[in-house]
């Protein structure tokens, strides 16, 4: 009787033992897994973050392309090479921290100078309108921004300088769509002046939407010009 019972504690042991063993080997495992499953979660995050940059990066090298065709096209060679290229890293540059769409500030070109970096405003009555360059800034407004870039704007061939008149043009136009939140509304006041779009805000009147209309016409033009 008592061998009896010693076999059946000496079993029970080790059938403890065993389980122990098991149990063990279960959680080395699971322990295991979950360290490859972690490994492998922190891979694909960054793989994931990468090939995000990479489609980034792809959008911004089609950007400069995109840029570089369609000043091309506008300028009509009136730009030197160090010009189209200086404007094409510049409007990139721009496009990229203001998140704008470089062919809206270039289809602005086309309506304001056709390219013509020496434009001159004109009024109906031929006088001219103080409106100069590629994206035709009179000078006032281009002294009151400039300071901002760290820009020496002092006379009118200082603005007649594309990469000045853009950078200026620009910066007037990012502004101006922060202040009404739209480009509708942002296009018109770059036309009309931010004054008089404001005074029929007020008064609830209707905006003339005749050069946004010609301005996005540009830009639809542009966006095929610059797959070609």
């Amino acid at each position: 009787m008592k061998s009896s019972i010693h076999i059946s504690f000496v079993t029970l042991c080790i059938g403890i033992l065993l389980w122990l063993g098991v149990l063990g080997l279960f959680a080395s495992y699971w322990f295991t897994r979950q360290a490859e499953n972690t490994q492998l979660a922190k891979q694909e995050t960054e793989l994931r973050g990468d090939l995000e940059q990479l489609s980034i990066w792809g959008k911004w090298t089609v950007d400069y392309v995109k840029i570089d065709k369609a000043l091309a096209y506008l300028s009509k060679n009136r730009l030197t090479p160090e010009q189209r290229t200086m404007l094409t890293e510049q409007i990139w540059q721009i496009s990229r921290s203001y998140a704008v769409d470089p062919l809206l500030i270039l289809a602005v070109v086309a309506q304001e100078s056709h390219g013509n970096p020496n434009a001159r405003g004109r009024m109906q009555s031929g006088a001219f309108s103080g409106a100069l360059g590629l994206m035709q800034i009179k000078l006032e407004t281009a002294k009151m921004l400039s300071s901002r870039f760290g820009l020496k704007i002092e006379t009118e061939e200082d603005l007649l300088k594309p990469e000045i008149n853009v950078t200026v043009g620009s910066a007037y136009l990012i502004r101006l769509i922060a202040k009404y939140g739209s480009w509708k509304e942002a296009l018109i006041a770059y036309n009309l002046g931010h004054s008089a779009v404001d005074r029929m805000l007020e008064k609830g009147e209707e905006l003339p939407t005749r050069y946004y209309d010609h301005v996005i016409s540009k830009y639809r033009d542009l966006t095929q010009i610059s797959f070609l």
